[in-house]
């Protein structure tokens, strides 16, 4: 397997590194080759690498996410003006317009934040390029796309339109548009830059689209101090005033507190840079209902009637587990954590934060310290025993998670990937990011590949996991279908991210990954459970070992969805329809003799 540390351009030697004529500084060199040797990016486009280094840095530090697919926030080659794109919507990472409906329907309302990056490795910041970020941004939010060239920018105008064509659901708020000009330099407050700044950002807000409109100049410290942030494991650090020892397990190394504190320390807990939520919600089995379900508007309700003691008497409290829980007096300190039970509370605090009174409001708590996955399931199943999954079937998922994870350990290195059942469980080792496959991610796979339903993993997890039902993750499954779907994946993707294959076909890889596998195995599918179903993904491993093999069919099969005429790469809904999936399935024997010719 051959890394990008290998390369010419991203070795950690005291060379210098110059891209676009300018010399970047060591910290910047170092940390740029380790990002991408992160995400397995081939270091010969120097200014695509640093555009991608700059898109994962700010979107990080507006939502806290470090699960990025790279090409999803680029605008594409020679787009003007803008260079990252980033939408996010209730707090939620989304690429198409599919996963706003599904953020709506979820939710019944829309909480946005625009974010833009102009990422250029000049030794200082330019007016012109300033000024020419500021109107191509103004031009995005206008009514006109044909301005844009490329079809990513094209796809995130139709995203634009869709959530303001939908402005009804902006209940509380219109979007926020965080914008960021990044270079290797360093900003000084020039009076000129300033005011073209100032007056830029008035002409934005005078738009009357945008709750707020912030700037963000960032030289080569700010881009530093955002990466080192990326690594960061989740902490906070707030006072516990009232507390009292619920349990101390000395044998399990578990010890759990409970009690109350006020929203002006409950906001260190959830509220990161950027006011930003924090990413502690992963482990929670719900995502947020939006201000219209009943539980959430009754604490809304509560909220506004100044109810304090009925809020704390009323509501169940949040729960949260962390790795580590260090106590000092009242002082506090959770590393690692997540929150399991308290998703909808949290998001109505958080929606509430700016409320007058509201850092006094009284919250109940429980924080538990446990490294033991038995006892985090333990309290899971108990927090969440009013959700609609029984029990038994969470104890069944995680158990067959633990197998996967262990399944997946046993391939050899060239082909390692590692399965990431705990969110953040492989955060501070030193494993390619594109090689950590979580759970999300491996619903999707599988739904596309061997369910024959390409078309239905547009959506994020919520929606997928209502389409698949109870297809997979069942405890005599054959585990081999999880991970060479996974791998089918991560060597797809990686073509697409370095080039082999154009990324304006990115948006056909779900299908490409099925017709693959029909190719290499055989149309028809084993039941899942079935001992020839090892056999059957042993014939797709074995091609996919054989790098140059896999590379010709996949190019092949890309080029054979390509020159079907009825498919049509500029019409988003494509891909998302049955109809193109069932087209491709019944041509399989006229793929097989294009891949053949």
């Amino acid at each position: 397997m051959h890394f990008v540390e290998n390369s010419h351009v991203f070795c950690y030697d005291n060379t210098d590194l110059v891209i676009g004529g300018i010399r970047v500084d060591q910290i910047t060199k170092k940390f740029l080759g380790e990002f991408c040797n992160s995400y397995e990016i081939d270091g010969k486009e120097e200014d695509k690498a640093f555009e991608h280094f700059c898109n994962f840095c700010c979107v990080n530090r507006e939502n806290g996410i470090v699960d990025i697919k790279l090409e999803e926030f680029s605008t594409g080659k020679n787009a003007q003006g803008i260079d990252g794109i980033g939408i996010i919507v209730n707090h939620k990472l989304v690429t198409s317009v599919s996963e706003i409906e599904f953020q709506i329907q979820n939710s019944r309302m829309l909480d946005v934040n625009f974010v833009f990056i102009q990422a250029k490795t000049s030794s200082s910041f330019d007016n012109t390029l300033m000024l020419n970020f500021f109107e191509f941004t103004k031009s995005f939010f206008g009514d006109d796309a044909s301005e844009f060239t490329t079809q990513e920018v094209k796809d995130f105008f139709e995203m634009k339109e869709y959530i303001y064509n939908h402005a009804e659901y902006m209940t509380e708020a219109n979007p926020k548009l965080s914008m960021y000009y990044v270079t290797t330099g360093k900003w000084t407050g020039d009076k000129t830059l300033t005011k073209v700044k100032d007056r830029n950002v008035k002409e934005l807000m005078d738009l009357n689209i945008f709750s707020e409109v912030r700037f963000t100049p960032c030289g080569a410290a700010e881009i530093q101090t955002m990466y080192r942030n990326t690594k960061n494991v989740m902490s906070a650090k707030f006072k516990f005033e009232k507390n009292i020892v619920m349990f101390s397990d000395e044998d399990n190394k578990s010890i759990g507190y409970s009690g109350v504190i006020p929203f002006s320390e409950y906001r260190k807990i959830i509220i990161g840079e950027a006011d930003a939520l924090k990413p502690v919600f992963d482990d929670n089995i719900r995502d947020f209902l939006g201000d219209t379900n009943p539980v959430n508007k009754a604490i809304m309700d509560t909220l506004k009637t100044k109810d304090v003691n009925s809020f704390c008497m009323l509501n169940n409290g949040i729960t949260i587990i962390a790795d580590k829980l260090t106590m000092t007096g009242t002082t506090t300190v959770l590393t690692d954590y997540q929150i399991v039970n308290g998703c909808q509370t949290s998001h109505v605090l958080y929606d509430n934060r700016n409320i007058e009174w509201i850092d006094d409001l009284l919250i109940p708590i429980k924080v538990i310290e446990t490294t033991d996955d038995t006892t985090k399931n333990r309290i899971t199943k108990a927090t969440n025993s009013q959700t609609s999954i029984k029990p038994e079937q969470l104890e069944a998922l995680s158990e067959f998670q633990k197998g996967l994870e262990t399944f997946y350990s046993t391939f050899p290195e060239e082909d390692r990937l590692y399965y990431e059942r705990r969110t953040g469980q492989y955060r501070l080792e030193s494993i390619p990011k594109t090689r950590i496959i979580n759970i999300p991610q491996q619903i999707k796979s599988v739904t596309a590949m061997f369910l024959n339903n390409p078309h239905g993993v547009s959506g994020n997890y919520g929606a997928i996991v209502k389409k698949v039902g109870d297809k997979i993750f069942n405890p005599t499954d054959q585990k081999w279908i999880y991970y060479t779907s996974s791998l089918t994946q991560y060597k797809i993707e990686k073509l697409i991210t370095n080039k082999v294959i154009d990324k304006k076909y990115n948006k056909s890889r779900y299908h490409a990954m099925m017709l693959f596998r029909m190719y290499v195995s055989g149309k028809k599918v084993p039941r899942f459970n079935e001992n020839k179903m090892e056999t059957y993904c042993k014939k797709i491993l074995d091609v996919l070992s054989n790098e140059d093999q896999a590379t010709v069919i996949f190019a092949k099969i890309v080029e054979f969805i390509v020159a079907q005429p009825e498919i049509d790469f500029d019409d988003r809904k494509t891909f998302e329809r049955k109809e193109t999936t069932d087209l491709l399935i019944g041509r399989y024997n006229e793929m097989k003799q294009y891949i053949a010719k």
